[in-house]
């Protein structure tokens, strides 16, 4: 595939204020360096990691640089670049819309985990759930394209507790 990760990072781990700055790391190969270039802007465009911040938008930046892409920069490339480091507003050409800015990328993180949340948890009380007011009869858009299938009176659970 070419891509590795190194790091100590799971799903799930609580990072303390004196967390190690480097959580994972990303090497990748192509047989070219557009090749390699390409896989390593979807490895970090796919990445997600929440709850501290990170410098992935600053080496997206980097990445999608007219001047980098061409392969050929000195160690002045930031120095001279002082944009690089400006990634509010930066912009990437990502084949997701959702993904080509910060402010996108953040607000569909957050209506993600809202729906998350919903799916799991139900509508909330103070937001006006009254289950009285649902009806039965809505219009299930899956009826016509999902086979019926009997679900059995026990499940694999059931079966555990017996």
């Amino acid at each position: 595939c070419g891509i590795r990760m190194d790091g100590i990072g799971y799903s799930g781990m609580t990072v303390t204020p004196y967390y190690d700055s480097m959580l994972c790391k990303y090497t990748v190969r192509g047989s070219t360096f557009n090749e390699a270039l390409s896989r390593m802007k979807r490895t970090l465009q796919e990445c997600r990691i929440r709850g501290v911040k990170t410098n992935i938008p600053f080496i997206l930046n980097v990445l999608t640089h007219p001047e980098f892409e061409t392969g050929i920069v000195t160690t002045s490339f930031i120095d001279d670049n002082p944009k690089l480091k400006q990634i509010s507003s930066s912009q990437w050409d990502f084949a997701n819309v959702g993904q080509s800015t910060q402010k996108s990328v953040g607000t569909t993180e957050r209506n993600l985990r809202y729906f998350a949340n919903l799916a799991v948890n139900g509508h909330p009380d103070e937001l006006g759930a009254d289950p009285t007011k649902l009806s039965s009869k809505h219009n299930d858009p899956t009826k016509d394209i999902l086979p019926e299938i009997e679900i059995p009176d026990s499940g694999t659970r059931q079966i555990l507790l017996e």
